[in-house]
């Protein structure tokens, strides 16, 4: 398997991942995540900021000139709302990844 660096504004939370079915996008996809797992993403969040690195990286397969993830999709999501806190669904949680 191939690895390449890409970047995280290219990567889009699968909003049809197997764990939820088919949502509108990726913004509800995200809500979805936390409506349903906010304490494991908070504290994945808290890992990922103490340990500074993600061990496993995100497995994606392109959709046009973006990369859905089939694989990582708690991951992605702790990453993105780490580097965009306003992509966060609620305030407490967007002034949480602050």
């Amino acid at each position: 398997m191939a690895y390449h660096n890409l970047a995280l504004s290219s990567l889009i939370v699968n909003p049809a991942n197997d764990r939820h079915g088919e949502l509108d996008s990726e913004a509800a996809a995200i809500a979805h995540l936390f409506a349903t797992q906010e304490g494991h993403m908070r504290n994945l969040a808290k890992d990922i900021v103490l340990k500074n690195e993600v061990f496993e990286p995100p497995l994606v397969y392109p959709e046009g000139d973006k990369y859905i993830v089939a694989d990582g999709n708690r991951r992605t999501t702790c990453l993105k709302l780490l580097m965009n806190p306003r992509q966060a669904p609620t305030v407490e949680l967007q002034d949480f990844f602050c």
